[in-house]
């Protein structure tokens, strides 16, 4: 009996402790059940919803670019692009070979489609190939239900229609590198990076948005649950005409060179021309190693924007501030006369006029016209190197120009005193003014600085801020304190550089359908002889040895509209061969000024007929 007690208070205690522990856990259990429920609810809620819903990145439309008239310069192009996130794809090596098939991609653009995948985070969109057409993605959109983690996205891609024409001025875009995704960029998205398309990068691109699907198990799309649409990147209106810069183009054939059209009163572009320019296109369908290396290696260097970022000897067109300089100064030659036999004697040598039998008596006027090198040598040696390197700046020469596009050089102007290597100071020798009064010398101007300094010759001395933009109001840097009786003198010996039989430009200019007002150069660069001349002509490298071709101007003379500036980098002379890429500028301008004015005459006289239509009514 005592035993059977002890057994039952031994089964009673364990009871009790096992009620007791049931209630400890359904406690603890409720407790858990409490805390999931109430507090930990939102968050379990987003990662099932992770694991159900995939959130993808829809990217905007870039903004376009056009040319004053409206013309396409940069567009975008329906396109499509594959993408993968690696962490969805149970086999990486099997899915990679299964669309190597389908694409028929090289091993080696395979190798490389790997290595992008290593360095990037499995749970973010990869992208493997773009700019597609869709014959191309269409066996692998058939096939996206048997290949989880894989996408076949439509977009667009960039075109430019006019590619090496418009290069240094559009530019190129290229995808997001770690700098960019820091900043917010997607890896798929394309950014600028030179030219107006990183100019204006933040108001091309616009805002992406984005995409809800729910996916299964295998990270498959099932369905599209909410979408929020991109914001499409603004247009951009260019003060550029487009066929404008191509007349200029093939007026300066294949040599290299650059050639800017301003609105003398705006301060509006009509024409940036570099040339050799590069095919923008090429970083878009994707940029070969082989391809970039050819461009950096050719020797006319075609990456170069040679209107803003180069700068050259401005040759015979800087007699024009030579001569301003020494009204501004009451230098007795600028009113006066010398007599130029070909030569100036200096010391133990002479310094030659281009012109070896001289141009006997010459005042300002015939100087400039005829571009005498003796009679700016004397003049340039009565104003002194501060004189000049003064008048110069006041011109706008020495100084950026204010362009939007970067990066831009100054040029160079000497300083008022030469600096040696030890350091010292020393006053330049009076050969030194001399050859700089001439544009020879340490002087040296970008083409954009040159087409601005003949826009303030033109307008009165305003020294405007240049402008890519369509409808600008014009920015005024400064106006240049000139008087107005020397402006009308240089004007008059600009004209006569094309008037006058004689002149330098004569020959080339004086039939042109605008009257022009001009100054040729021809700036050395080294001494060759007569035969290297003749075989530089048959071999294109052997061009590097030849003077630099210059012309600068404005017209119409009377009523100015615009300036212009022509470079030939090695081309030869001014008035032969830069003076023509200016007539076929003008030809073109004068062309469509004529049938503008034809197309409102004609819309004129039809209102003229309803009117009278209406009045026999």
């Amino acid at each position: 009996m005592q035993n059977h007690i002890n057994v039952r208070q031994r089964f009673d205690g364990r009871m009790s402790l096992f009620q007791i522990t049931m209630a400890i856990l359904l406690l603890l259990l409720f407790i858990r059940l409490v805390d999931l429920q109430l507090y930990e609810h939102e968050g379990l809620l987003l990662q099932a919803n992770k694991n159900r819903i995939n959130i993808v990145p829809i990217l905007p439309t870039r903004g376009i670019i056009t040319d004053r008239n409206g013309i396409g310069l940069a567009l975008n192009h329906i396109s499509y692009k594959i993408q993968v996130i690696p962490e969805r794809i149970e086999n990486i090596d099997e899915t990679l070979s299964t669309l190597q098939q389908l694409m028929q991609w090289p091993d080696s653009q395979l190798a490389h489609i790997r290595k992008r995948i290593d360095k990037a985070r499995s749970d973010r969109p990869v992208l493997l190939a773009d700019k597609l057409p869709w014959n191309e993605v269409a066996p692998i959109t058939a096939r996206l239900h048997h290949l989880s983690g894989v996408d076949v996205i439509a977009g667009t891609h960039r075109y430019y229609p006019y590619d090496a024409l418009t290069s240094h001025v559009i530019g190129y875009l290229s995808l997001a590198g770690p700098k960019d995704l820091r900043a917010g960029y997607l890896r798929t998205e394309n950014v600028g990076r030179s030219g107006l398309e990183k100019v204006f990068e933040s108001t091309l691109h616009g805002k992406p948005g984005s995409q809800q699907e729910e996916i299964d198990a295998k990270g498959r799309r099932v369905a599209v649950l909410k979408q929020t649409p991109p914001e499409i990147g603004s247009d951009i209106k260019l003060s550029i005409d487009v066929e404008l810069q191509r007349v200029a183009s093939k007026a300066l054939g294949k040599r290299t060179g650059a050639v800017v059209v301003m609105d003398v009163q705006s301060g509006e572009l009509l024409t940036l021309l570099s040339q050799p320019g590069f095919n923008t296109n090429h970083f878009i369908t994707g940029l070969e190693h082989e391809k970039w290396q050819s461009w950096l290696k050719d020797f006319r260097k075609p990456l170069l924007n040679r209107t803003t970022q180069a700068a050259y000897p401005p040759a015979s067109t800087l007699k024009i501030v030579t001569g301003l300089a020494g009204l501004r100064h009451h230098m007795p030659l600028a009113t006066g006369r010398t007599t130029c036999p070909g030569y100036l004697e200096l010391d133990d040598r002479n310094l030659r006029c281009w012109r070896r039998e001289g141009h006997n008596h010459v005042s300002l006027h015939k100087a400039i016209v005829r571009s005498c090198d003796v009679y700016f040598y004397e003049l340039g040696d009565q104003l002194g190197m501060q004189r000049l390197t003064d008048e110069a700046r006041l011109w706008g020469f020495g100084e950026q120009t204010g362009v939007i596009l970067t990066p831009e050089a100054r040029g160079t102007l000497p300083s008022p005193e030469q600096q040696l290597k030890s350091g010292r100071l020393r006053a330049w020798y009076r050969g030194e003014t001399m050859i700089t009064a001439i544009g020879q010398g340490l002087t040296t101007v970008t083409p954009l600085q040159m087409a601005r300094f003949a826009a303030a010759i033109a307008n009165g001395g305003k020294i405007l801020a240049p402008t890519l933009l369509a409808n600008s109001d014009p920015v005024l840097i400064r106006t240049v304190d000139v008087e107005p009786e020397h402006l009308l003198k240089t004007r008059q010996a600009m004209r006569d550089v094309i008037a006058e039989p004689k002149g330098t430009a004569h020959w080339s200019l004086n039939w042109a359908k605008w009257p022009i007002a001009g100054k040729t150069g021809t700036a050395q660069v080294v001494a060759m002889a007569q035969d290297d001349d003749e075989e530089a002509n048959k071999t294109p490298e052997l061009n590097r040895h030849k003077d630099h071709a210059w012309f600068m101007g404005y017209a119409p003379f009377d009523n100015p509209k615009v300036a212009f500036s022509v470079f030939v980098e090695h081309g030869g002379h001014g008035g032969s061969d830069a003076a023509p890429v200016a007539a076929a500028i003008i030809k073109q301008l004068a062309k469509h000024e004529a049938e503008k004015k034809l197309e409102q005459e004609k819309i004129m006289q039809k209102e003229a007929m309803k009117a009278e239509a209406l009045e026999t009514l």
